[in-house]
Formats: structure tokens, sequence, C-alpha cells
């Protein structure tokens, strides 16, 4: 997610669909230089990437590659390394360099076609499925991961811009302000884990009859337990708060309230950085409302 608000924060953004178009027949053209029988089209999502779907030999594959500048390069080198730390080579099939008219080149994955899950998956299995994934990367250690402290510092600059829009009232500000730094004076005490950063429902996948957790651009040395939290608060896992949001990280309870309002009150920022918030059905200030008032 913060990849996303950095995106936002900035006015100087590259053309998202311009860079897309401009890669695709680059891309066809190094592909093709393998095999003639090749067809690639824009895949739809990736807020910060391209993607693209391509039938290679008759083969179904799905292409990744990124925005200009060598930090969104790193990213997707990043999740690379943790696809292939979490599943071998069942994942990331090829890696490798788009070559670019103007000299530059983009790195590119290659990965078989996933299917998206039918329905939500519940609460026991996507709480085991974030554990299982933290139990598997907690002894590796890549460089130049994001710790818990930049999300801190987002949710302090994402509660004063809520507050002063008028987007979440004075009684509720001062509480998720006291869960923030709740978070940031118990932070030492806390177990780490490799947190996906993004580990919502469409970045859980099939691959035939197993479920694999994409899109890991965004992974950082957190909070262990703070995966099951995120995916806690989207929308379509929203009935599931209620009887779910405690008891199944090993953290406290006020510490799994407070990373369920980071969450929200970023959420919410990005959207407001994004403009998204004028479609939403549910306010900034109801989701938050909606955490602090669950039962303890």
């Amino acid at each position: 997610m913060l990849s996303k608000i950095a995106f936002f924060e900035t006015d100087d953004r590259p053309d998202i669909a311009a860079d897309r178009a401009r890669l695709l027949p680059a891309l066809l053209q190094h592909l093709q230089s393998f095999s003639r029988n090749v067809t690639v089209a824009a895949a739809s999502g990736g807020t910060l990437g391209a993607c693209y779907d391509a039938d290679i030999s008759g083969e179904k594959r799905f292409l990744k590659t990124h925005l200009p500048g060598p930090r969104a390069r790193a990213s997707l080198a990043k999740e690379a390394d943790i696809l292939e730390q979490l599943y071998g080579n069942a994942i990331v099939l090829d890696r490798f360099e788009i070559p670019l008219a103007d000299g530059a080149a983009r790195l590119c994955l290659m990965m078989p076609a996933l299917v998206p899950q039918a329905a939500p998956m519940p609460p026991a299995d996507a709480a085991a499925m974030a554990h299982a994934c933290s139990e598997r990367l907690k002894d590796w250690q890549p460089d130049g991961l994001a710790s818990f402290d930049h999300y801190l510092a987002s949710a302090a600059e994402a509660l004063k811009t809520l507050s002063s829009r008028g987007l979440l009232e004075r009684a509720g500000a001062i509480e998720v302000g006291r869960l923030i730094a709740l978070l940031g004076d118990r932070l030492a005490d806390l177990p780490e884990a490799l947190c996906h950063g993004d580990f919502g429902p469409k970045n859980i996948m099939l691959q035939g009859a197993a479920r694999r957790v994409i899109d890991w651009e965004d992974a950082f040395r957190g909070i262990a337990g703070y995966d099951y939290l995120y995916w806690l608060t989207f929308m379509e896992n929203r009935p599931f708060l209620q009887e779910a949001a405690f008891g199944r990280t090993g953290l406290a309870q006020d510490v799994e309230r407070a990373i369920l309002v980071l969450v929200v009150l970023l959420k919410s920022y990005l959207a407001v950085l994004s403009g998204e918030h004028l479609k939403h059905a549910v306010s900034a200030e109801d989701r938050i409302a909606e955490i602090l008032d669950l039962p303890g």
C-alpha cells in the first residue's frame, strides 16, 4: 500500500496507460524472437505496473513488468525473489529484460495464468495462510525492505489529512491517534515478520487447487499478524469483522484493534489522494468507527 500512497503523493507521476501501451510492442517483439506463435494483450489490474496476458505456443501466461525508475524495478525484483522463496519455480517461470528503443530496459516476470478464487476464504484459512507465508520467510533477510516505522509516519500524515478535510471528526481522530501511538510505543516488543503489505482477496489466486499469494512488491518488515488483520479490512470480508477480528494473531486485542485502525486509515488516505473516496458507499469515518466499535 505504501508504494501506491507514495505514487499519489507526488505531482510528478508517469502516465501509466501510455507507458503500458508503449511497452506492449517491445514486449511482443522480444517474445517473438523466441517463438513466432505469440499473442500479447494488456491485462486489467496492476495499479502501479504493466501486466499482460499472453499465449506462447498454446501456453497461457501472465507477464508483469514495472513503471520507469530504479525503485519500481527493485520492487518487482523483490517480488520475484519472494515468490521463489515461497514457491520455487512454480510461479516465476522466467525473468527477463525487455529492451526499449531508447536504450533502456525493463525487468519482466513470466508467470502461469492463475485463477481468482470463487468466494472469500474463511477467516481461519486466511489467518493460517498469512502465518504460513511468514513462517516460510522468517529466516530470509532481503535488503531494502521498508520498516513499520514508515507505516507509522504515513499514518500520522493520513490522520492529519483526513482531519483537516473534515473526513474524520475530532473524537474519532483523537482515538485513532491514541491507537497509532500505542503501536509506536509497543513496536519494539511485538513479534516481527516479513509482511506482504497487500494481503487481500485479489492477491490470493489459485494454481490448480493450490492457493498462491502474489504481488509482493509492497513487502515490508512489520508485525506478525498484520497481514491477516489487513485481509479483514477488505469490503468483501467485512461480514467476518464482528466474529473474527480478535484472537487469531497471538497479539493483544488492543494491538489488533490498533492495526485494523491503521490499515483502514491508510486505505482511506490513499482513496483521498487518488480521488476514489468520492465513489465509496461507506465513508472513511464510518469505516474507522466500525473498527473502534468492535466489541472486545
